[in-house]
């Protein structure tokens, strides 16, 4: 070691030192920044030692330092004066507060070090990368082996190359300028060349082929053509040509200095052994640095050489040999080569797992080439630098590890401990690289990936605010916010078992049904925000196999995990809300979506049975996973437009919750309050101060005439249309000055074009030469949650004999239970007429009846309809053929018949009376049996509903919303009183509790 030759040598009592035995291969020089990745327990065994002291207990960088290790020692007064001193010395500013200590590289003479400063420390879960940048060579007066991670103290003597360089002479100083110079040309050259021969014998048709044959050439690229390499070298280039170009601007001191720099700079970069590093680090004189920076350089011009001329001695050979000879001489290389892999695959076998690990694992530390007089990295650039995390890879067996030695603590099933620990075993084992290995590998990744002990925090809410919120993201959706606030209800009241979540109780699994568009998936986002849960959406549309949501075994090629699980993983919570979207729409053997290939790849639909199941989720099995998984605290949403398509079993395991479309009056306030704000912040209008509005009877047009749908994203579409017109409008004028305007009614056709067709219309306005007797409006619930009016044309088109009509032929696309109510329909008019229970003047009706051939049809032949809600229509419109009496075009009706004539209750009442005041109908006849139906449409409060009187103030209601006045019916007598008041009954057949049913018109 040189340091007795320096006269600029400071001395420090009680310096702290370090030795990280993490990484072995690193050897400190000045002028560079080293980040070096530790285990938790380490680094806070280090970053304590710092922390037990007032003076650097509260500095920024130890924050994050929770434990303190008093095995650490706590640092004396003696090393806080040192720490100082150094400080004052070594850094410009005011940097007496900044954490030093002594990195001394792991080696068999560890009297040599390199002090550095700590600038960066960046917390993980379980490791812990500290950046230092080193600062100045120093001597140990007293080594210590086998420190243990640990900070110790010694006396040091620092290397002040400030000083030693003052005290060199001039020539000296233009001498090591110029030598530098050129030695680092020389290996540039060098570099340059070995990088551009290499690539061109890697293109076909060169005869520089053998260049890849040689180990030395292979690995020789492999360390100069990395990215690390390539942008370190360019800098170091870079400041260079600066410093050539400033050279005789700036004393030779200053000029020698940056020198000194850039050759540590230099030597730390390239892909010197560590023995070089360390003897470039022992020396402290100029000189004696360029004479060893010298052999340096000669040395990698060396190895050149040697390679170019073994290269180019095989190349002689090869060109000359016989076709034979080279044969065999690829022959022996690919000998060589199996042979070389196959022992490194033995030896690994022999390794023990940790032993691989490490061979294999990336170096962690770091390296960033930085001007030690670089005044621009202070703390907080350090800091950030330490946050890049390059390279900076996890100890995945040291993880995996804790994670099985912890699992009780995370709450992993008894069986999956049991099972677990005779995976790892198998897996400490096996040979990395069998293919078992890798799939155990994969395997171990989702058990880790799976948040097992993780749980939002169930913080208490105010339940007033709760509410509050709801309001104002959903408008509407009364049903689902009562239940909602109910579950939000029982969870405040069970806090105080806030310690056992088994006594908190389960979530509950909510189903919500309703047409598209109403709101079902976002108000599950807007409770997961609520709740401050964490949100996952799984969509289900199209899921034909039950391995998407159970898993495959292990035992296939490609095996995964199903969405339930991936679900948890991505949420990183065992609580979080899960959204099962479409869930009408998976295909199921026992719902709608039965099929051979459902059978054969299982049923989805059965297999969500135990997933929706609060008495079983909590030891869910998934296939590939193994052992049971507690799904209870998962708080589940479906959403379906259809509970036709979901089996029985399935849907008797959540709680059904109808979400209803929504009104024009819903529309209009959703319109307002929502959607087209929502649409002026996207498309930018609001960013120049531009609002716009709609006029009521634009709002009207828009949501009857150009919309047709139960939800809202049609009229959302068209509103951003509208928008969208607007800013058209705007750039094209050139208005920049903020504006406010209005859309009439008659603008939207400038924006939007022709509203939809007026199908309604057509059907229901009167035909030339057409008879008015026979034609009824019915009712209709659509598929897609919407409901309209269905028209019924009846006419007579000839005559049977021997009075065995009435025989009727059916068109429109009708269903086989829609067929049975015609058929129904028939029988009871011919009873009624036949038992005269109508006196009508006209003797023959009878006859006539009985003797007729009829054809009734259902317009929009191309829409399939059943169902047996149109039997009172049915029953009406022969009826009015029969008498030839004709039906009021603006009343419509539903309900079932029967054959004694009694109307039963339908459903989809709420859809219905939107249809009909879509379809401007101003009557409608509803069972009384759903008079229920009725006030739910209206009203959410049913409280003043329960003791009526026989008021039915819903009516008013209605006809106040709606404008359509409901009159209850209770059988098809009360259809015939109401539609002809004059048309007289036989009093000799009127029953006793037929006087209350059509006793409500509004």
């Amino acid at each position: 070691m040189m340091f007795n030759k320096s006269t600029g040598t400071p001395k420090f009592t009680d310096f702290p030192c370090l030795t990280p035995h993490e990484t072995p291969s690193v050897v400190p020089l000045p002028g560079l920044i080293y980040k070096i990745a530790l285990e938790r327990g380490v680094a806070d065994r280090i970053l304590s030692y710092y922390k037990s002291s007032d003076r650097y207990g509260t500095h920024f960088l130890l924050t994050e330092t929770t434990v303190y290790d008093k095995e650490s020692g706590n640092i004396s007064p003696d090393s806080i004066k040192s720490l100082e001193k150094f400080g004052q010395r070594f850094s410009q500013g005011d940097a007496t507060n900044a954490l030093y200590l002594c990195l001394i590289p792991e080696n068999e003479d560890i009297s040599v070090g390199c002090v550095s400063k700590i600038v960066g420390v960046l917390t993980e879960e379980r490791t812990v990368t500290v950046s230092f940048k080193a600062l100045a060579r120093s001597a140990i007066k007293t080594p210590l082996l086998n420190s243990g991670n640990s900070i110790w103290t010694s006396d040091i003597s620092v290397c002040d190359d400030t000083a030693a360089i003052a005290s060199m002479r001039d020539e000296q100083k233009q001498r090591a300028v110029t030598e530098f110079f050129g030695l680092f040309q020389q290996l540039d050259d060098a570099i340059v060349s070995f990088k551009r021969k290499y690539k061109k014998s890697c293109r076909r048709g060169s005869s520089q082929h053998l260049l890849l044959l040689s180990p030395l050439s292979n690995t020789l690229f492999f360390q100069l053509d990395k990215s690390q390499f390539t942008k370190a070298w360019a800098t170091i280039s870079a400041l260079i040509d600066e410093l050539k170009s400033h050279s005789n601007e700036q004393p030779p001191s200053s000029t020698v200095t940056q020198i000194s720099n850039l050759m540590d700079l230099t030597v730390a970069v390239l892909p010197t052994t560590s023995k070089q590093k360390i003897e470039f680090l022992k020396n402290l004189l100029m000189p004696d640095r360029i004479q060893l920076f010298r052999r340096v350089v000669e040395q990698f011009q060396q190895i050149f050489e040697t390679l170019y001329s073994s290269t180019e001695y095989v190349q002689r050979y090869f060109s000359e040999a016989s076709n034979l000879e080279k044969s065999r001489l690829i022959a022996n290389q690919l000998k060589s080569l199996r042979f070389f892999i196959e022992d490194v695959k033995a030896q690994s076998r022999l390794l023990p797992v940790s032993d691989q690990f490490k061979k294999h694992k990336t170096n962690r530390s770091a390296v960033r080439a930085s001007s030690r007089g670089d005044e621009e990295d202070n703390e907080n650039d350090n800091s950030e630098d330490a946050g890049d995390d390059d390279e900076d890879d996890e100890d995945e067996i040291e993880k995996l590890r804790n994670f099985i030695r912890n699992m009780s603590k995370y709450g992993v099933h008894e069986d999956g401990i049991r099972m677990l620990k005779k995976d790892f075993k198998r897996f400490k084992r096996t040979n990395p690289q069998s293919a078992e290995y890798q799939v155990l590998r994969s395997y171990f990744d989702v058990i880790c990936d799976i948040p097992f002990g993780s749980y939002s925090d169930r913080q208490a809410l105010d339940l007033e605010k709760a509410r509050r919120k709801l309001d104002e993201d959903h408008y509407g959706l009364q049903v689902v916010k009562k239940r909602l606030m109910e579950y939000l209800c029982v969870r405040e009241l069970n806090t105080k078992f806030d310690g056992d979540r088994k006594i908190q109780g389960k979530a509950p699994i909510l189903l919500l049904v309703g047409p598209p568009g109403v709101g079902k998936t976002s108000i599950a986002k807007s409770i997961a925000e609520m709740l401050k849960l964490k949100f996952q959406r799984v969509s289900l549309g199209g899921v034909h196999n039950e391995a998407e949501i159970r898993g495959h075994r292990r035992t296939y090629v490609g095996a995964m995990c199903g969405l339930i699980i991936n679900a948890l993983r991505k949420s990183g919570s065992m609580n979080p809300l899960i959204l099962l979207d479409e869930i009408d729409k998976v295909l199921s053997t026992t719902g709608s979506g039965s099929g051979y290939g459902n059978k054969i790849n299982g049923d989805p639909g059965a297999a969500l049975l135990e997933v929706l199941d609060p008495e079983q989720n909590c030891t869910f099995m998934d296939h590939y996973i193994g052992f049971p998984v507690d799904l209870s605290q998962v708080l589940f949403f479906c959403t379906a437009n259809d509970i036709e398509g979901i089996s029985k079993p399935l849907l008797d395991r959540m709680e059904v919750i109808e979400i209803p479309g929504y009104t024009p009056e819903e529309k209009f306030h959703i319109g307002t309050k929502f959607l087209l704000p929502k649409q002026i912040r996207l498309n930018g209008l609001s960013t120049q101060n531009k609002t716009l509005s709609l006029t009521r009877q634009a709002w009207d047009s828009l949501i009857q005439e150009y919309t047709r749908e139960s939800g809202v994203r049609n009229l959302e579409r068209r509103l951003a249309s509208i928008v969208r017109g607007k800013i058209v409008e705007y750039i094209e004028e050139g208005r920049n000055e903020p504006t406010h305007e209005t859309v009439s009614r008659r603008d939207l056709f400038k924006y939007l074009g022709f509203p939809l067709h007026p199908i309604a219309t057509e059907l229901l306005s009167d035909i030339r030469m057409a008879n008015k007797e026979g034609v009824v409006n019915g009712l209709s619930y659509n598929s897609d949650g919407t409901g309209s009016v269905l028209v019924f044309e009846a006419i007579r088109t000839g005559t049977v004999e021997d009075s065995k009509g009435p025989i009727i032929k059916a068109t429109g696309n009708l269903g086989s239970v829609l067929q049975e109510s015609i058929n129904i329909a028939r029988s009871l008019v011919k009873s009624i007429l036949q038992r005269r229970l109508i006196i009508d003047p006209t003797s023959d009706t009878v006859k006539n009846f009985l003797t007729s051939e009829y054809h009734l049809h259902v317009p929009m032949g191309a829409v399939s309809k059943d169902g047996p809600s149109a039997g009172t229509a049915i029953t009406l419109a022969l009826i009015s053929l029969a008498l030839g009496k004709p039906v009021d075009p603006l009343l419509c009706m539903t309900g079932e018949i029967t054959l004694r004539g009694k109307i039963l209750p339908v459903g989809g009442i709420k859809e219905k009376l939107l249809g009909a005041q879509t379809y401007g109908m101003k009557r409608v006849l509803i069972p009384i049996a759903n008079r229920s139906d009725v006030v739910q449409t209206v009203t959410n409060d049913i409280s003043a509903f329960i003791e009526d009187d026989g008021l039915h103030l819903e009516l008013q209601m209605v006809k106040t919303k709606l404008g359509i006045s409901i009159t209850y019916i209770n059988d098809i007598f009360d259809v015939i009183q109401y539609v002809w008041p004059d048309l007289l009954l036989n009093t000799r057949f009127t029953t006793a509790g037929n006087g209350n049913a059509c006793i409500s018109k509004m």
